[in-house]
């Protein structure tokens, strides 16, 4: 009975002293937590709220302009869009400016995004490739105007003709075998 009982107090009274450690751990916690409420109350309510210092509406439109003329003119001439790894803060880099303020001229002046449209760009130049040269193949386009995947491929193209690429395809040999069968009609008239 007495050995029972022993055992019984090893057993329990540990347990005790963990109860008890774990009840004090948690009344402190608590009692900060309160504390840190009384310290830190919410400031949100309290503060003016801070005009966006990029808003939509810019004094400097001519800088925007200005900016977007470089930045078309970048991808025109030098057809950096072609480049599969381009990135807007080379872009920026390249312009002498950050990339916060390209993105919202981009935004502002042309209703896309950086990346969208670098896709515009090369969807109009697979179409310029293919009307070149009809025998490459959706393929070549893709990789050739800088795109790394097929799937961006169609989708971009998709969004900026309302064709698959396959689809656009098959319509331009149509138009061009119709228009070469008008120009033989008219030769023959």
């Amino acid at each position: 009975m007495k050995l029972t009982v022993l055992i019984l107090l090893l057993a329990y009274v540990p347990l005790f002293i963990i109860l008890a450690y774990l009840t004090d751990y948690w009344r402190r916690n608590r009692k900060s937590e309160k504390a840190e409420e009384k310290v830190y109350p919410d400031l949100s309510e309290s503060l003016p709220e801070k005009p966006r210092m990029l808003s939509d509406e810019s004094p400097d439109n001519c800088e925007f302009d200005n900016l977007k003329e470089k930045l078309l003119d970048l991808f025109e001439r030098e057809k950096i869009f072609l480049n599969p790894d381009i990135r807007i803060n080379e872009v920026a880099l390249r312009l002498y400016t950050n990339k916060t303020y390209l993105s919202k001229v981009i935004r502002l002046k042309t209703n896309r995004n950086f990346c969208q449209l670098v896709h515009f760009y090369r969807v109009r130049e697979a179409i310029r490739l293919y009307a070149d040269n009809p025998d490459l193949t959706i393929s070549q386009l893709g990789k050739m105007v800088g795109f790394n995947s097929m799937t961006t491929f169609n989708t971009a193209f998709g969004r900026n003709t309302g064709y698959t690429p396959a689809e656009w395809c098959k319509e331009y040999r149509k138009t061009m075998r119709n228009g070469e069968q008008d120009g033989r009609k008219r030769q023959i008239a």
